[in-house]
């Protein structure tokens, strides 16, 4: 019995060898990228599974005075739907910020607060979503930084101590600043 290599130089000539070669190095490179493609597809998905907020990694510059960051323990004032008032204690003012239903906005733009001591409990509810607080001198992030609590995923509950003067201070978030800002007026 011949074989097949006997059989394809008997009835195919060289020219049609050379082009059957062609065709089968061709589909065989074909697989190898549609295979590498398809690793690439899958190493993308499961990084995004990972980390699923569009915010990757921010780089804070502390500010000059080290604000106090960690759980709260204090007891927040009843909030208003235009702004707060600090309820005032013999450990200063506090002030309760919350972020919710991944609106990207802070429930209240305006704040308010004696000066001195204040310390703001950021109730960060929106999971899987990059938040914090950050406050600066002036009526926008180009005043300078008073303090800030860190970038975290949610749910979480962030404090931010801070001693303020008699004036107006902006805040914000650092991951969406144009939709996530507000003023707290110190008086």
């Amino acid at each position: 019995m011949a074989s097949r290599d006997e059989l394809m130089t008997t009835h195919v000539g060289p020219r049609r060898r050379r082009i059957r070669r062609r065709i089968v190095a061709r589909a065989a490179a074909a697989v190898a990228l549609i295979g590498a493609l398809g690793m690439t597809a899958a190493a993308c998905e499961s990084q995004t599974e990972q980390d699923p907020t569009p915010v990757k990694t921010f780089k804070i510059t502390p500010a000059a005075q080290s604000p106090t960051v960690g759980p709260a323990s204090a007891t927040a004032s009843p909030t208003g739907a235009a702004g707060e008032t600090a309820t005032p204690s013999a450990a200063g003012a506090t002030l309760e910020l919350t972020a919710s239903g991944q609106t990207l906005k802070f429930d209240k733009t305006k704040l308010s607060a004696p000066a001195g001591p204040v310390t703001i409990i950021f109730d960060h509810k929106d999971a899987g979503v990059v938040h914090n607080v950050h406050v600066f001198k002036g009526t926008d992030a180009k005043g300078e930084s008073v303090g800030n609590t860190e970038l975290e995923v949610g749910p979480i509950k962030q404090e931010l101590t801070l001693d303020l003067q008699p004036g107006t201070y902006y805040y914000q978030c650092d991951a969406h600043p144009t939709t996530m800002k507000g003023t707290l007026t110190v008086g």
